[in-house]
């Protein structure tokens, strides 16, 4: 498995990640959606704050810009897309909002590791009847972990055809459809086993 980098809780000392979780939570959650609904200049303001918080827990940005290639493969599309459907004004601005919530995430996981996240999203969810709140806490903290897998595991088979030299003897079809299917394949394949060990714990 390719070296976690990114999208991966980070610990530390700081006052960042010392912040009671359920906060965190709310003020992630709150970020997001206005970043994602705001004019441009609340978007800017958002940006410098989370540029001086990297700077605070001393992460270094270019670490997501290096190692989230297929996000930024999608931020590509999404840029073309709503270029060629509105405008390029409109496609710009979704895509930096889209690269926002990439690094925004980042920062939330990175201070934050799983078991607060479930802790803080159980505690949200609370006033549910029965165990309901748990089971959604558990289906987040699940999600939030599962994601940068996925994302270790496109990396460990883009390195792994590298190593091979598929691209110097093979065509961008071929390479695309092995990708593909080698990607599928193993998700799955943790997906199932992660079903196995939920089922057996009693989850159903």
């Amino acid at each position: 498995m390719a070296s976690p980098l990114i999208f991966h809780h980070i610990p530390g000392s700081t006052l960042l990640h010392r912040i009671d979780p359920r906060w965190k939570l709310c003020a992630y959650l709150s970020v997001s959606f206005l970043a994602m609904g705001g004019p441009i200049l609340q978007l800017g303001i958002l940006v410098f704050v989370t540029g001086a918080l990297y700077i605070w827990i001393r992460l270094h940005p270019l670490t997501v810009l290096k190692e989230a290639s297929p996000l930024w493969a999608l931020a590509i599309f999404l840029l073309l897309f709503r270029t060629l459907s509105v405008s390029l004004e409109s496609g710009i601005l979704e895509t930096a909002r889209f690269a926002f919530l990439v690094f925004w995430t980042h920062l939330f996981l990175a201070s934050t590791s799983n078991r607060e996240i479930r802790k803080a999203v159980e505690f949200l969810f609370s006033f549910l009847p029965q165990r309901h709140g748990k089971r959604i806490g558990l289906a987040l903290s699940i999600s939030f972990l599962f994601f940068p897998l996925l994302l270790d595991l496109s990396r460990e088979i883009l390195d792994a055809m590298a190593l091979r030299r598929f691209g110097s003897r093979r065509s961008f079809p071929f390479l695309t459809k092995r990708f593909i299917i080698t990607f599928l394949r193993k998700a799955f394949r943790l997906a199932r086993n992660l079903a196995q060990a939920l089922e057996l714990r009693g989850f159903r």
